[in-house]
């Protein structure tokens, strides 16, 4: 479904991402772990051309694309596809949680307002916050806010959605809300890749962890193999301190 090779980027002469190499099939769960700074939310974001590579090329859906030379509108011919959940949910605090999730099917794809309406509700109910409506995103918790704006990702019909850190600012006792939701898209067929240091979360519902440190794919294996079979001594060390923490 998805195929990148040779990715690169480069922030103020500093080398950031180094030749990454990955694949995805449809209705596969990506898990992207590693420590901070190893670059893995600069790789979701050139994945999805927030950031633009300075070298590398995609294969989507068939389809081969040098990314740093696409255009504005193959970029938005390829975003139709895609969706973006970031760590600090980017909702619209003048807006109430359906209109969050409706607007950029209004505004972007152009879908009469009662058919997005109608698919945001079922958004909304997909990830248990059909109640809510008619909410402001201050009267929402921070896990509702990112069930929010995991609703506006699915409500695009997306094939593949890219979750950086999801979970990275709540409180810990609203993490699990929004797992189990991700981990329901995962049962659903949902494509995703998904930036973590949910070790737990990983372990259980990704079907392929890529592990990356200093710009570099470190480990690219099925997750049992990963957490089983582990072989490389800065994989096993970063597992560690992390399990550490959860503990």
């Amino acid at each position: 479904m998805l195929e990148i090779q040779g990715l690169s980027k480069t922030f103020d002469g500093r080398p950031i991402l180094k030749g990454v190499d990955l694949s995805l099939e449809k209705g596969e769960v990506l898990a992207v772990l590693g420590p901070s700074g190893g670059g893995k939310t600069t790789l979701l974001r050139c994945m999805n051309f927030l950031e633009r590579a300075d070298g590398g090329t995609m294969v989507f859906q068939g389809k081969r694309m040098d990314m740093p030379s696409l255009s504005r509108r193959e970029i938005a011919a390829y975003r139709r596809h895609t969706a973006f959940v970031f760590q600090n949910f980017n909702l619209f605090s003048n807006k109430t949680a359906l209109q969050n999730v409706t607007e950029g099917l209004i505004t972007a794809r152009k879908m009469p307002r009662a058919e997005a309406e109608e698919r945001g509700m079922e958004a909304l109910a997909r990830v248990g916050l059909a109640d809510k409506r008619d909410a402001w995103p201050s009267q929402l918790s921070g896990g509702q806010q990112q069930r929010v704006a995991i609703a506006r990702a699915v409500a695009g019909q997306p094939d593949v959605i890219f979750f950086d850190e999801p979970t990275s600012a709540l409180d810990p006792e609203l993490i699990g809300g929004v797992l189990d939701v991700i981990q329901q898209l995962a049962e659903d067929g949902m494509t995703m890749v998904v930036v973590t240091h949910e070790i737990h979360f990983a372990r259980s519902v990704s079907d392929r962890v890529l592990f990356m440190d200093a710009g570099q794919v470190l480990a690219d294996e099925p997750t049992a193999d990963f957490f089983e079979e582990q072989k490389v001594e800065r994989i096993r060390t970063f597992l560690r301190s992390l399990e550490r923490k959860e503990n």
